[in-house]
């Protein structure tokens, strides 16, 4: 039954929930905000049992054990965020801005689904689990930094211009962005760092730390930067308050998506595709733990 469920069916759900979002803008109806909620539920379902399916015949068991998987496993997070908030926020359009950040990551996802998995050595390791972890963690929380900070800048600009008119568009207080934004902003950097700082022990460990690769010192770049910014918010006072801080997240999300871009997709990437033409099977698996996809640090 798990092996039937694909990519598509919750990525379908999730479009679906996106598409009843902004069609609440213009038809006020609260069925619709019911079936919405719904089909978010049925993909958050979907899922789980798919992440459960990708478990069964792995070698080294574990919910991230590839880049794939930690996509998918960002994405889930964030989505029960989505339904959490769908209760403690009733009525507000935050499906209109958590649930492109779900679809992208799950496109993410598909994109590096023929990428080898990690290291069964690596995944296994303190270091390992904990770099893994906490990298997931904070890449969620800016997330909703970035989200938070965009919704703070609109519903600033609407309030400024008595734009409140539109019923079906309903954003949170100022205030509790504000405060969520602020939240982010900390709570991200300290992940982040403590996902960098475990990566770099993990790599000391294996007596390996290539510092001429691009990831390792954009990393660096992004751990000083979000130091930076977090001293920053904390010592200048109007930082903490307004657009100061919105900006400081949106910021954030910026940096962290051009470093995983290098990760990912960068001109020093380790991990290959699983699949290479005019090599053998037992080639391909001698080479398998070559072409592991990179830490955030390598």
């Amino acid at each position: 039954m798990l092996s039937g469920i694909t990519l598509l069916c919750f990525a379908s759900c999730y479009a679906i929930t996106l598409g009843l979002e902004v069609a609440r803008i213009w038809v006020r109806a609260r069925s619709r905000a019911v079936i919405s909620l719904g089909f978010a539920v049925l993909g958050i379902i979907t899922h789980t049992l798919y992440l459960i399916g990708e478990q069964q015949g792995v070698i080294q068991p574990g919910p991230i054990s590839s880049w794939h998987q930690w996509c998918l496993m960002a994405a889930w997070v964030l989505m029960s965020l989505f339904v959490i908030a769908a209760f403690a926020q009733p009525g507000t359009s935050l499906g209109l801005f958590l649930l492109p950040m779900v679809l992208l990551l799950i496109g993410v996802a598909y994109l590096m689904d023929q990428v080898a998995p990690f290291g069964a050595s690596t995944a296994a390791e303190t270091w390992g689990v904990i770099h893994g972890t906490a990298l997931l963690a904070g890449t969620v929380v800016v997330m909703l930094g970035f989200v938070t900070g965009v919704m703070y800048l609109i519903q600033s600009y609407r309030l400024k211009h008595k734009m409140l008119t539109s019923e079906g568009f309903k954003l949170p207080s100022l205030e509790w962005l504000e405060t969520t934004n602020r939240r982010a902003l900390v709570i991200s950097t300290c992940l982040l760092a403590g996902g960098m700082f475990a990566g770099i022990l993990l790599k000391l460990s294996h007596n390996s730390f290539p510092w001429t690769d691009p990831v390792i010192w954009s990393s660096a770049i992004l751990f000083l930067w979000l130091v930076a910014a977090m001293i920053f918010e904390l010592i200048y006072r109007p930082a903490r308050r307004g657009q100061k801080v919105a900006y400081l997240t949106m910021a954030n999300f910026l940096f962290l998506m051009i470093v995983l871009a290098l990760i990912l997709f960068g001109p020093s990437q380790h991990a290959r595709n699983l699949e290479h033409p005019g090599t053998d099977e037992s080639t391909s698996q001698l080479q398998l733990p070559a072409t592991q996809p990179r830490s955030i640090i390598q």
